[in-house]
């Protein structure tokens, strides 16, 4: 499919790599923000992780829960851009604003979700490998229980899961209001903490059973199983996030 921009025609990947080098010149400093927010939590876990493998009596059990919800949050936040404009989503819905600006132009639907999908899958995995290499580093305790390669394993694993709600934190960035967004993604941060909740009141910790599986050898069976729930999950997210955008009633 071909479009036509300032009086060139582009084609689909042309188009993608239009809304790609646009991404890069506004967000590049969000996303480095992100990645100073990756290593400050990688920093400040690495000790609570570290008693709570060491079987440190000094550090509560309950931290289990806590370490579990930053997982659970994190991975998903690692493909997303800290910045001004994401923040103030509630009060300035600029995301539709700039969506509604690439449909003038016109750019294909497609490519301004193939674009932002992108972004993602380039941002979680080194991201996402910069914030476990530091704690790997920062963590002694975790050298001694999981070798490297196991500690990759962890990581890809965690990161199909991210890839797996990042779908659905897309289909609600660019396919509702800034305001139906935050209601979404605050409930869905909400839900992650009450899950992780109810787990370590139960005896169940996410973070340590991942590696314990691994330990005994599932890991390959688990990863499989995550980076085939995450394609699915990102096809699926890619159909209806285009379809949404094609329904909605965009600002001027």
């Amino acid at each position: 499919m071909n479009t036509v921009l300032g009086g060139f025609t582009m084609n689909q990947r042309q188009a993608v790599a239009y809304i790609g080098a646009y991404l890069w010149r506004r967000e590049r400093l969000g996303m480095l923000f992100t990645l100073l927010f990756a290593l400050y939590l990688a920093t400040i876990n690495s000790a609570t992780i570290g008693g709570l493998l060491a079987g440190d009596e000094n550090v509560p059990r309950a931290l289990n829960g806590l370490v579990d919800w930053l997982n659970m949050t994190m991975y998903p936040i690692f493909g997303m851009v800290m910045s001004k404009p994401s923040w103030n989503m509630w009060r300035d819905d600029y995301y539709s604003k700039r969506i509604a600006q690439w449909r003038t132009m016109p750019i294909p639907v497609a490519a301004i979700v193939r674009a932002r999908m992108l972004q993602s899958a380039v941002m979680l995995p080194v991201i996402g490998g910069i914030y476990l290499l530091a704690q790997y580093l920062f963590t002694p305790a975790l050298r001694e229980y999981v070798t490297p390669m196991q500690w990759i394993e962890n990581g890809l694993i965690w990161m199909c899961y991210g890839a797996t709600l990042l779908s659905l934190i897309i289909l609600m960035e660019l396919g509702y209001t800034g305001k139906r967004y935050c209601l979404v993604y605050f409930g869905l941060m909400i839900g992650v903490a009450a899950i992780s909740t109810i787990l370590a009141w139960q005896g169940v910790h996410l973070f340590r059973s991942v590696l314990d599986i691994i330990k005994d050898g599932y890991g390959p069976a688990v990863l499989i199983g995550m980076a085939i729930l995450a394609a699915v999950a990102t096809a699926a997210g890619h159909k209806l996030t285009v379809g949404r955008i094609r329904a909605r009633s965009l600002p001027l």
